[in-house]
């Protein structure tokens, strides 16, 4: 799954943000010359809690990329 925010300033700095929180970790790509946070769930062994966690994970993490840009 690919999404982005509404800037890339702020796509990059919430990539950096999640991987700092160490709760989740997403990637960084390009698709139509645009920033995207590339995210994948693969695992079995992934709970709803973890997914909890990452969702809190990206909500904290963008609302910290926005108050930097």
């Amino acid at each position: 799954m690919l999404v982005a925010t509404e800037s890339e300033a702020i796509t990059t700095a919430t990539i950096a943000a999640i991987q700092g929180s160490r709760e989740c970790w997403v990637g960084g790509t390009q698709w139509q010359e645009r920033g995207m946070i590339r995210i994948s769930v693969c695992s079995w062994a992934t709970t709803e809690e973890d997914i909890t966690r990452s969702v809190e994970a990206f909500v904290d993490a963008r609302k910290l990329a926005r108050k930097q840009a």
